[in-house]
């Protein structure tokens, strides 16, 4: 998938001696607009689930089969079966709405330098770079793609039956016919399907001395069709299709378990019956060794020359139904990890704007 970052980029010239203050953007005074806004990233998972479904259809005279075609071997009722054939598992990335911040600036005015503000952010708001000269052309090969949820169509099984007819007198045979009885009915399909597989034999055995050249293949073909569409009025058809059903699950920080949804083998992916789809995150302790802000210390507290920034948490994702593991992977996951401070005066930073790690450090 082709990603485009369309970057925004703000440069501010200020006197020097300048201190860049910074607040959780609820606490910032709504009058206050001498700064700038910025996000950390949040990662969404997305599962793409194949589903195979399966339709059985009885014969319209599957009561007559035994009878006729002395087989036991038929759809006795009007069944329609869901299987999970497959499940993708990719990731986006958007703002975390929760992880808003506002920095302004605070500068001595008795002072003659100057000082530049070059924060480089993210279409969405997420901190890309602080401190370093923005570029002024951008990529177009990273241009993020987001679908819609968009639930398949399913297509309705068409009532394939029917009564054949001779050519001559159509309307008369038609009137006649709704005044059989199904066994009549039933009986005269099968005088149909004997016609059908003499006209077979004596294709294939060259009885008529005639030489259809490429045409044979075609006959032979239409006559088997015509059989198997007869023989459905007695012994069912199946059908089959695969569709793509897609969710996105946004995940929190502290629940290591999510339900997707109920998925049963009847209904599909449903509200009421079958068993639950969880997903289920491991290995949380990714990040155990790097001191953790607290959430008073995050949104009360107001730092002077300092950044926010992430250190995401590799993460191990199984998707399971019921108790049966459908899929396994390995994530890194952004908002499980910890929120950090990094000191920004005079500093060149570079950030991943997937995850809100610190990806470069320099001095200026």
């Amino acid at each position: 998938m082709k990603k485009l970052l369309l970057l925004l980029f703000t440069v501010i010239t200020l006197s020097s001696n300048a201190q860049y203050i910074t607040n959780f953007a609820k606490n910032v005074n709504s009058k206050e607009t001498e700064g700038f806004y910025y996000h950390l990233p949040r990662n969404i998972i997305r599962l793409d689930f194949t589903i195979g479904k399966t339709q059985d259809v009885k014969g319209k005279y599957s009561s007559f089969a035994k009878e006729l075609l002395n087989t036991d071997n038929y759809i006795k009722e009007n069944k329609t079966t869901f299987e999970i054939k497959d499940v993708r598992v990719s990731t986006l990335t958007e703002a975390d709405p929760n992880m808003v911040f506002f920095i302004s600036t605070v500068v001595d005015e008795k002072s003659k330098e100057t000082v530049n503000i070059n924060l480089e952010l993210t279409s969405d708001g997420n901190i890309q770079s602080f401190g370093i000269k923005p570029q002024r052309d951008c990529d177009d090969e990273d241009k993020l793609e987001y679908r819609a949820n968009i639930l398949p169509y399913v297509e309705q099984v068409a009532d394939f039956y029917y009564i054949p007819t001779t050519d001559e007198d159509d309307e008369d045979e038609d009137a006649k016919s709704s005044k059989l009885t199904d066994e009549e009915i039933a009986q005269s399909i099968i005088e149909e399907i004997k016609k059908l597989r003499v006209a077979y034999f004596d294709l294939i055995t060259g009885y008529q001395e005639v030489n259809y050249g490429n045409s044979m293949n075609y006959m032979v073909d239409r006559i088997k069709e015509l059989e198997n569409q007869y023989l459905a009025m007695f012994l069912g058809k199946t059908s089959s299709q695969t569709y793509t059903q897609t969710f996105y699950v946004t995940p929190e920080d502290a629940k290591n378990i999510i339900t997707v949804g109920k998925f049963s083998d009847t209904e599909g992916f449903n509200n009421k019956t079958g068993e639950s789809i969880k997903i289920n995150f491991t290995d949380l302790s990714a990040s155990s060794h790097i001191n953790k802000l607290s959430k008073d210390d995050i949104e009360s507290v107001t730092y002077n020359n300092k950044l926010f920034y992430r250190n995401s948490a590799n993460v191990t994702m199984q998707i399971l139904l019921g108790e049966k593991k459908l899929s396994e992977s390995r994530l890194s996951i952004s908002q499980f990890g910890n929120v950090s401070l990094i000191p920004i005066n005079k500093m060149k930073l570079i950030f991943d704007a997937n995850s809100g790690q610190i990806m470069s450090i320099s001095n200026e």
